[in-house]
């Protein structure tokens, strides 16, 4: 018996053991949950309770103080450990539940904080915020997360976390701003949680979300995601990153919240980091695409992304970003809006002193079904910098490039949206671009590729102080510039640039063209249906085209577009760059304007930068040049050119600088290039003569002596500027440049035989070609000799006429017979 007593005991004391232990594990895992009551609202004090509900570790709150529609909760701790959830068993009725931290410690949330019904959930720590890999919310409202100071109300109370208020304070007026004292503190957000296997737009994790509709706020100091989501379809995301001494303005808006930042004159970063290769994701994606705003001091988003995709009929949300120092999107960053149903799509707005984005990162906005696109709009008043791309694996033979840039495009029946950049410099180099697009729908498996019917989008630059657009990607596949296209009939958009100086060199270039996809099979399409390339226009004080830099307008089976450019001082090509609107098929080429009335169009004369308005088999297109002076160029004609290049009859096969309108396959179908370079004005610069004029011609009668001996006689033409140089020294510095003739050299134009016979412009005597050229000086002629005419005077003649007595410049002459 005392064996099996003993027995009994050890079984008993095992089981009290376990027991015990449970308890103890339950009790360590109810402190690990932080979640204390403060006695700042006295016998409305927060009430909290620990539960086992249906296995769930519950931290039941209650209690608290209720004023009209409104719940407040005070708190000395509020954590919530992996595993746990705070459930705040509010009334049914509530429309908002606010609680604060009064204590010192920051809140880590790494499990569930849920509510009841419809309540909007305020959470204030002025000590910060932190949302684990695992946090989530449960909750049918919206959310706010904040480390203000306190939540102020109309009627002037204050429900402060810093100076905690008693219960007969509370309000029951609307709450009108968030207010920061001393400090700001941060909010951090590494959720990656996937409540019932909910995932967001990329296939993660939803991390933090709310309920359709609703609202996701997160107003602190510095606000980093790091490896952490946010989630609200067709909902509001907010960011607000502020520095101390701060008061944020609160809305309500269908029981939810706007926020300004009128008040705010400082502000914080906010930060979109990977963190052990996860990236972050802010998504509002839905039936209607919410909104996304930001609002910092420099925001920064690295292999991350911001998505507000539009899957209904209702119109979709806009991404808002707004930094007073900088916006900079790192490596594969993406922001994008679309619409991919019969809803419109929302815009991207991004206000700035700085923008970059580099290594591959994108803004896109695009509709790829029936919805109309938004617009993407970059505000950035010192600079904007595009770089480069980064290399991914495509094919299994070879890669390709994703550049860095800004991109609109069409999959669908609408037009692409329209691109406006505002800054004082932009550069762009590396292979990144801006570009907006009618694109199709390309089936990758099967090599199908569908033409859409919607217009490319209006892109238009305003850089008030230079563009730069250098380079090539590094493998060359990428060019950077500025583009707008068309693949399919839709018609290219229109691409606008003003800026002080324009630059483009090393292979970079400013493009609107039409042209098919290569090397698919298209589907419910005809590749020769293709839309008019769209027109360019650029006003700049100075233009400079080098390395093969280059203005393009061509479209490869139908009409070229235009190129305007108004230029105040200089366009200045070397370095075989072009301007050219050629069109294919039997379209009409485009038509280049180039209005430079004070200022100079150059090259240099081998430098085989060209000027082409050309086509096919079509009509030439027209080009008008009218400048103060004109120096390197040659209008040429179809037949100069097959002279010299009679395979292609291709100007850029010539070494020369030229300038060309004509129809490759038909002679008969010229285009027209008209120049207009003025006179100087005979005016300027007269000197009044003496009355009592010397009658040159008897001085040189007079060199004839008499008696027979003969002496030496001279002429001198003396012009405004002094003795005239002779045509064939070099340039002086001082030397006037106006109404120059070219000369005719002996050297070949061409390495590979195609020889330089004709340098000087020609007219045209097929009719392929009309060159016009305003005030054209006529030709100087060197005169050769003298001959005295019928009333004895001296003439100076080029040859003598046939039967006149004639004496010779280059010889000793002898006089007449008395």
């Amino acid at each position: 018996m005392s064996q099996n007593r003993s027995s009994l005991y050890w079984e008993l004391g095992i089981v009290s053991t376990l027991a015990i232990a449970g308890v103890l594990t339950y009790c360590e895992g109810f402190a690990l949950a932080q979640i204390q009551k403060d006695d700042t609202l006295g016998v409305e004090s927060s009430i909290v309770t620990p539960k086992l509900i249906d296995g769930q570790s519950i931290e039941q709150i209650d209690g608290g103080a209720i004023r009209s529609k409104n719940l407040f909760h005070s708190f000395d701790k509020f954590s919530v450990s992996e595993g746990m959830t705070a459930y705040f068993n509010n009334p049914i009725d509530t429309h908002n539940i606010i609680s604060r931290v009064t204590g010192n410690s920051i809140s880590n949330i790494e499990g569930i904080i849920k509510t009841n019904g419809n309540a909007n959930l305020f959470l204030i720590n002025p000590n910060g915020i932190i949302f684990g890999k695992n946090a989530s919310l449960n909750i049918d409202g919206s959310f706010v997360a904040s480390t203000a100071s306190s939540l102020n109300f109309a009627d002037g109370t204050k429900f402060s976390a810093t100076v905690p208020q008693s219960a007969p304070l509370l309000t029951v007026s609307a709450p009108i701003g968030l207010e920061f004292g001393s400090t700001a503190a941060p909010i951090r957000n590494q959720s990656q949680a996937s409540p019932q296997g909910a995932t967001n737009s990329v296939g993660q994790g939803v991390g933090l979300q709310v309920q359709p509709g609703k609202m996701l706020a997160l107003i602190g100091g510095d606000i980093t995601l790091e490896g952490g989501n946010l989630t609200a379809n067709a909902g509001r995301i907010e960011l607000g990153s502020v520095a101390p001494y701060s008061l944020v303005t609160v809305s309500s808006v269908n029981q939810a919240w706007a926020f300004r930042y009128d008040g705010v004159k400082n502000f914080q970063n906010i930060e979109f980091i990977k963190l052990n290769k996860i990236f972050s994701t802010v998504d509002t994606t839905g039936e209607t695409s919410g909104n996304i705003n930001l609002q910092g001091k420099r925001v920064l988003v690295d292999g991350s992304y911001m998505f507000a995709f539009n899957l209904g009929m209702e119109p979709g949300g806009n991404i808002e970003v707004n930094a007073t120092e900088s916006v900079e999107l790192g490596k594969n960053a993406f922001l994008a809006t679309g619409t991919l149903k019969t809803g419109n799509s929302g815009s991207i707005n991004i206000t700035t002193k700085k923008f970059i984005a580099k290594d591959g990162a994108q803004v896109s906005i695009f509709n790829g079904g029936s919805g109309l696109s938004g617009e993407l709009t970059i505000n950035a008043s010192d600079s904007v910098e595009l770089i480069s791309g980064f290399s991914v694996p495509m094919l299994p033979d070879g890669s390709d490039i994703v550049s860095s840039g800004l991109f609109s495009e069409t999959f669908g029946s609408q037009n692409a949206g329209n691109i406006t950049i505002n800054t004082g410099k932009l550069r762009i180099h590396g292979g990144a671009r801006i570009s907006t697009s009618s694109e199709g729908i390309y089936r990758f498996k099967l090599n199908e590729f569908t033409p859409v019917t919607g217009k490319g989008g209006k892109l238009t630059v305003n850089a008030s102080e230079s563009i730069e657009l250098i380079g090539t990607s590094p493998n060359g596949s990428r060019v950077s510039g500025l583009f707008s296209r068309t693949e399919g009939p839709g018609d290219g958009g229109n691409l606008t640039v003003r800026t002080g100086q324009l630059i483009i060199k090393d292979g970079a270039a400013i493009t609107v063209n039409s042209q098919a996809r290569k090397n698919v099979i298209y589907v419910g399409g005809d590749p020769k249906n293709l839309g008019k390339a769209g027109d360019l226009d650029i006003t700049a004080n100075s233009i400079l085209l080098d390395n093969k830099g280059k203005l393009i307008s061509n479209s490869e089976s139908g009409q070229g577009g235009n190129i305007s450019l108004q230029v105040r001082d200089l366009l200045l090509m070397r370095g075989s760059s072009q301007i050219s609107t050629n069109a294919g098929g039997d379209k009409t080429g485009g038509n280049i304007t180039i209005n430079a009335p004070n200022g100079f169009v150059v090259a240099p004369l081998f430098a085989n930068s060209d000027i082409t308005a050309n086509a096919f088999s079509g009509t030439g297109g027209k080009i008008a040049i009218a400048t103060k002076n004109i120096f390197g160029f040659l209008p040429r004609t179809r037949a100069d050119v097959e002279k010299l290049d009679a395979q292609e009859i291709n100007p850029n096969n010539l070494q020369t600088s030229d300038i060309t309108a004509f129809s490759q396959q038909n002679p008969s179908l010229g285009g027209t290039v008209q120049i207009n370079s003025p006179d100087v004005d005979p005016s300027k610069g007269l000197v009044e003569l003496p009355r009592n004029l010397v009658d040159a011609s008897q001085q040189i009668a007079a060199g004839c002596g008499s008696g027979g001996t003969a002496a030496r006689s001279s002429f001198t033409n003396t012009g405004r500027g002094g003795t005239l140089a002779d045509p064939t020294q070099p340039l002086i510095a001082d030397a006037v440049l106006a109404d120059w003739i070219t000369l005719n050299p002996e050297t070949e134009n061409r390495a590979e035989g195609i020889e330089n016979k004709d340098i000087q412009a020609q007219r045209n005597t097929d009719g392929s070609q009309k060159v016009d050229s305003v005030n054209e000086p006529s030709e100087i002629v060197e005169a050769q000799g003298w001959i005295f005419d019928a009333n004895g005077n001296v003439v100076l003649v080029a040859e003598v006429p046939t039967g006149m007595p004639y004496t010779s410049m280059l010889t000793a002459a002898s006089c007449p017979a008395n």
